[in-house]
């Protein structure tokens, strides 16, 4: 049984630091032989993936900081700093980042086919901010990378009016 600890601190040189897309994606050390996997992402407002499935991985995630729309199946919900997003695989969801700032998001996966995503299409991050110039691969590439880490878009990612229209019925 091993009994090696770890901890991981926001300044850790150990942790890698990812740019993914318009996004950076730090992922934070667990100990030796435990299947978990801990992504913090900071993104930018404005920030939206395709509407998509994981069909072998349940989804989940605290939020940090900032404010987004989510769309988890059928329900569009707007969430921000103190919530809990959990989605079992084969959920249709995505989200905005809305508002003034950055929003900080805690991701906890039990398997690493997301975290092999983020490296696929990823380059180290230079420094701890979210990228100034994102960079996305062609959509054919990043379709065939997505579909080899069981990630499914399925349709376009929330539109700034998808978020307001979900805005303006929580007022």
């Amino acid at each position: 049984m091993t009994t090696a600890v770890v901890i991981d601190s926001p300044e850790s040189e150990q942790a890698q630091a990812w740019w993914f897309l318009d996004t950076l994606v730090v992922e934070h050390r667990c100990a030796p032989g435990m299947g978990t996997v801990v992504l913090e992402m900071t993104l930018p407002v404005g920030s939206a993936p395709p509407l998509h499935v994981h069909d072998d991985l349940d989804d989940t995630w605290y939020i940090l900081e900032g404010q987004m729309v989510v769309r988890c199946g059928p329900d569009k919900l707007l969430v921000g700093a103190g919530h809990w997003v959990s989605m079992p695989r084969a959920v249709p969801h995505t989200f905005r980042v809305i508002g003034e700032r950055e929003a900080r998001i805690l991701l906890v996966h039990d398997k690493p086919s997301f975290r092999d995503f983020i490296r696929s299409v990823s380059t180290p991050a230079k420094a701890r901010v979210v990228p100034t110039d994102p960079t996305f691969p062609p959509i054919d590439e990043l379709m065939r990378i997505s579909a080899s880490h069981d990630l499914r878009p399925i349709g376009p990612p929330m539109s700034a009016e998808d978020s307001e229209t979900v805005l303006a019925g929580v007022e």
